[in-house]
Protein backbone atom coordinates (compact mmCIF):
# COMPACT_ATOMS: atom_id res chain seq x y z
CA UNK A 1 0.00 0.00 0.00
CA UNK A 2 1.31 3.48 -0.78
CA UNK A 3 1.58 6.30 1.74
CA UNK A 4 -1.36 8.13 0.11
CA UNK A 5 -3.54 5.02 0.32
CA UNK A 6 -2.62 4.24 3.92
CA UNK A 7 -3.12 7.89 4.93
CA UNK A 8 -6.59 7.96 3.38
CA UNK A 9 -7.50 4.58 4.87
CA UNK A 10 -6.45 5.70 8.35
CA UNK A 11 -8.14 9.11 8.06
CA UNK A 12 -11.43 7.44 7.09
CA UNK A 13 -11.15 4.58 9.59
CA UNK A 14 -8.61 5.32 12.37
CA UNK A 15 -8.19 1.79 13.71
CA UNK A 16 -5.01 0.50 15.36
CA UNK A 17 -4.43 -1.81 12.39
CA UNK A 18 -4.66 1.05 9.89
CA UNK A 19 -2.40 3.18 12.08
CA UNK A 20 0.32 0.50 12.09
CA UNK A 21 0.24 0.36 8.28
CA UNK A 22 0.40 4.16 8.03
CA UNK A 23 3.28 4.36 10.51
CA UNK A 24 5.18 1.69 8.58
CA UNK A 25 4.60 3.59 5.33
CA UNK A 26 5.75 6.88 6.90
CA UNK A 27 8.95 5.27 8.18
CA UNK A 28 9.65 3.94 4.67
CA UNK A 29 9.57 7.45 3.14
CA UNK A 30 12.92 8.91 2.08
CA UNK A 31 12.25 12.18 3.96
CA UNK A 32 11.28 10.48 7.24
CA UNK A 33 13.64 11.34 10.10
CA UNK A 34 12.88 10.20 13.67
CA UNK A 35 15.38 12.71 15.03
CA UNK A 36 14.01 15.76 13.19
CA UNK A 37 13.92 18.90 15.32
CA UNK A 38 10.76 20.67 14.25
CA UNK A 39 10.86 23.31 16.99
CA UNK A 40 14.50 24.17 16.28
CA UNK A 41 13.71 24.79 12.62
CA UNK A 42 10.45 26.69 13.05
CA UNK A 43 10.87 28.72 16.27
CA UNK A 44 13.28 31.29 14.77
CA UNK A 45 10.98 31.69 11.76
CA UNK A 46 7.93 32.10 14.00
CA UNK A 47 9.72 34.66 16.15
CA UNK A 48 10.69 36.61 13.03
CA UNK A 49 7.07 36.56 11.83
CA UNK A 50 8.09 34.54 8.77
CA UNK A 51 4.94 32.44 8.55
CA UNK A 52 5.55 31.51 4.93
CA UNK A 53 9.02 30.36 5.97
CA UNK A 54 7.42 28.02 8.53
CA UNK A 55 5.10 26.63 5.85
CA UNK A 56 7.98 26.18 3.40
CA UNK A 57 10.27 24.54 5.98
CA UNK A 58 7.66 22.03 7.07
CA UNK A 59 5.97 21.25 3.77
CA UNK A 60 9.37 20.58 2.22
CA UNK A 61 9.72 17.74 4.76
CA UNK A 62 6.32 16.21 4.02
CA UNK A 63 5.14 13.52 3.87
CA UNK A 64 7.95 12.38 6.19
CA UNK A 65 6.55 14.66 8.92
CA UNK A 66 3.01 13.38 8.56
CA UNK A 67 1.49 12.45 11.93
CA UNK A 68 3.94 14.75 13.74
CA UNK A 69 1.61 16.71 16.05
CA UNK A 70 4.11 19.57 16.42
CA UNK A 71 4.55 19.99 12.67
CA UNK A 72 0.82 20.11 12.00
CA UNK A 73 0.21 22.49 14.93
CA UNK A 74 2.90 24.86 13.64
CA UNK A 75 1.48 24.67 10.13
CA UNK A 76 -1.97 25.47 11.54
CA UNK A 77 -0.62 28.62 13.24
CA UNK A 78 1.36 29.68 10.18
CA UNK A 79 -1.56 29.24 7.79
CA UNK A 80 -3.83 31.09 10.22
CA UNK A 81 -1.39 34.02 10.27
CA UNK A 82 -1.22 33.93 6.47
CA UNK A 83 -5.02 34.07 6.26
CA UNK A 84 -5.36 30.69 4.52
CA UNK A 85 -8.26 29.36 6.57
CA UNK A 86 -8.82 26.22 4.48
CA UNK A 87 -5.19 25.13 4.91
CA UNK A 88 -5.29 26.09 8.61
CA UNK A 89 -8.42 23.98 9.15
CA UNK A 90 -6.80 21.01 7.36
CA UNK A 91 -3.65 21.25 9.51
CA UNK A 92 -5.70 21.61 12.68
CA UNK A 93 -7.45 18.35 11.81
CA UNK A 94 -4.12 16.68 11.06
CA UNK A 95 -2.70 17.95 14.37
CA UNK A 96 -5.64 16.47 16.27
CA UNK A 97 -5.47 13.22 14.27
CA UNK A 98 -1.73 12.99 14.98
CA UNK A 99 -2.09 13.54 18.71
CA UNK A 100 -5.03 11.14 18.89
CA UNK A 101 -3.01 8.51 17.02
CA UNK A 102 -0.32 8.62 19.68
CA UNK A 103 -2.59 8.96 22.69
CA UNK A 104 -4.84 6.14 21.49
CA UNK A 105 -1.86 3.85 20.86
CA UNK A 106 -1.36 3.19 24.56
CA UNK A 107 -1.72 4.54 28.06
CA UNK A 108 1.87 5.60 28.62
CA UNK A 109 2.30 2.83 31.18
CA UNK A 110 5.02 0.20 30.89
CA UNK A 111 2.52 -2.44 29.76
CA UNK A 112 0.94 -0.10 27.16
CA UNK A 113 3.45 2.55 26.04
CA UNK A 114 2.59 5.33 23.64
CA UNK A 115 3.92 4.44 20.17
CA UNK A 116 5.85 7.31 18.55
CA UNK A 117 7.48 7.95 15.18
CA UNK A 118 9.83 10.71 16.38
CA UNK A 119 11.68 11.78 19.51
CA UNK A 120 9.99 15.18 19.44
CA UNK A 121 6.54 13.54 19.42
CA UNK A 122 7.20 12.39 23.00
CA UNK A 123 7.58 15.96 24.20
CA UNK A 124 4.44 17.06 22.34
CA UNK A 125 2.46 14.34 24.13
CA UNK A 126 3.96 15.19 27.52
CA UNK A 127 3.12 18.87 26.98
CA UNK A 128 -0.45 17.97 25.98
CA UNK A 129 -0.72 15.95 29.20
CA UNK A 130 0.62 18.90 31.20
CA UNK A 131 3.64 16.86 32.24
CA UNK A 132 7.24 18.05 32.55
CA UNK A 133 9.85 15.29 32.60
CA UNK A 134 12.55 15.48 35.24
CA UNK A 135 14.55 12.66 33.66
CA UNK A 136 14.54 10.30 30.71
CA UNK A 137 16.16 6.95 30.03
CA UNK A 138 16.17 4.53 27.12
CA UNK A 139 15.48 0.84 27.71
CA UNK A 140 15.40 -2.20 25.45
CA UNK A 141 13.80 -5.56 26.06
CA UNK A 142 12.22 -8.36 24.05
CA UNK A 143 9.23 -6.11 23.28
CA UNK A 144 11.29 -3.32 21.72
CA UNK A 145 13.02 -0.04 22.54
CA UNK A 146 11.53 2.57 24.83
CA UNK A 147 12.11 6.04 26.19
CA UNK A 148 10.89 6.31 29.76
CA UNK A 149 10.26 9.79 31.16
CA UNK A 150 9.93 10.42 34.87
CA UNK A 151 7.31 13.05 35.60
CA UNK A 152 6.31 14.36 38.96
CA UNK A 153 8.04 12.62 41.83
CA UNK A 154 7.77 9.01 40.72
CA UNK A 155 5.40 8.59 37.77
CA UNK A 156 6.80 7.22 34.53
CA UNK A 157 5.51 7.75 31.00
CA UNK A 158 6.63 5.12 28.49
CA UNK A 159 7.10 5.60 24.75
CA UNK A 160 7.82 2.84 22.25
CA UNK A 161 10.36 3.98 19.66
CA UNK A 162 8.94 2.59 16.43
CA UNK A 163 11.94 3.46 14.24
CA UNK A 164 14.19 1.29 16.38
CA UNK A 165 12.02 -1.70 15.50
CA UNK A 166 12.43 -0.84 11.82
CA UNK A 167 16.19 -0.44 12.27
CA UNK A 168 16.45 -3.90 13.87
CA UNK A 169 14.61 -5.43 10.89
CA UNK A 170 16.97 -3.85 8.31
Amino acid sequence: MSFDQSMETYALDPTPEHLKVLQRDIMALPDYDPLVQIAAVTTPLQQAGDHQGVVDALTSRMPGLFLAPGAHARLFRAYTELGDQAAADRERKFALLSMDAIRNSGTGEEEHPFRVLRVEDQYEVLAALGQHPSSQRTLSDERGDFDVHTVGEDREVWFELLWRERDRED
